[in-house]
């Protein structure tokens, strides 16, 4: 696109600021997608399933959203390469309308597909929340937060992550200069990191952590700003490049309301 294209027209277009309210809801439209994970339960996926526009299962999640036993719970689309799905599973939602999105390129894993599906249904949408990226195979929570990077200029909106017990977003200079993070407590922290994954960041700031950073550099075999604690109720960070954001959250139902 244009967009992509043009470095002027992406400087031009961003924010001065951004805030994230990973654990509010009625934030605005949102997709959910939902991976085959062991890593959350009812108690998670409840409020997010409740306040998601469209929702989406990655190929297996489909069988751990079954397998949950909430009949209520039918996904808008199943969507990936479908070698995961148990076909009882795909079939029963399949006939209660579900449709079903068979995307076979091997170059792309389920949850890339999933969020290109939701770039077309949803493309109004103000945030996509991914649940069971934590806690499974360590390829694929690095394939998770691979796509947090890979759509980060493509489609500029709050993508996070989330598991019983951790979420992550990703803090992006090319769509707000200064990332506010609201924090509810007790459900969110204080247990929280700052991940250069991507790229070293040669500059970063923060405010409202114990341990804040004024213009320092961030990468791996030099400085991570991991095991930092959380101190405010708002939480600031400027960084010269896309840093992964990480806090743990507390058991149980953890999303409230704004």
């Amino acid at each position: 696109s244009q967009l992509e294209q043009d470095p002027t027209m992406r400087a031009a277009m961003v924010a001065a600021s951004r805030l994230y309210d990973l654990c509010g809801l009625g934030t605005g439209k949102s997709g959910l997608i939902v991976l085959n994970s062991a890593s959350f339960g009812p108690e998670l996926l409840g409020p997010l399933w409740a306040d998601a526009t469209v929702r989406v299962c990655a190929d297996g999640g489909a069988n751990r959203l079954y397998d949950m036993r909430q009949e209520k719970w039918v996904p808008d689309a199943i969507v990936g390469d479908l070698d995961s799905v148990r076909a009882d599973v795909l079939n029963y939602y399949a006939d209660l309308g579900c449709a079903v999105e068979r995307v076979e390129d091997q170059d792309r894993n389920d949850l890339d597909k999933s969020i290109e599906s939701l770039s077309r249904t949803l493309a109004d949408a103000e945030s996509i929340r991914v649940v069971g990226a934590f806690g499974g195979r360590f390829d694929q929570e690095m394939a998770a937060f691979d796509a947090l990077y890979r759509w980060a200029a493509k489609w500029p909106i709050e993508f996070s992550l989330y598991s019983t017990g951790n979420v992550a977003t990703l803090l992006s200079p090319s769509c707000a200069k200064t990332h506010k993070i609201r924090i509810r407590r007790p459900n969110e922290g204080p247990d929280c990191g700052l991940i250069p994954i991507g790229c070293p960041c040669d500059e970063v700031t923060t405010t409202g952590l114990k341990w804040n950073l004024e213009a320092q550099p961030l990468a791996f075999g030099h400085l991570v700003s991991s095991s930092n604690s959380i101190q405010d109720d708002l939480v600031t960070v400027q960084t010269s490049h896309p840093l992964l954001w990480t806090a743990t959250l507390r058991e149980g139902t953890i999303l409230a309301t704004t």
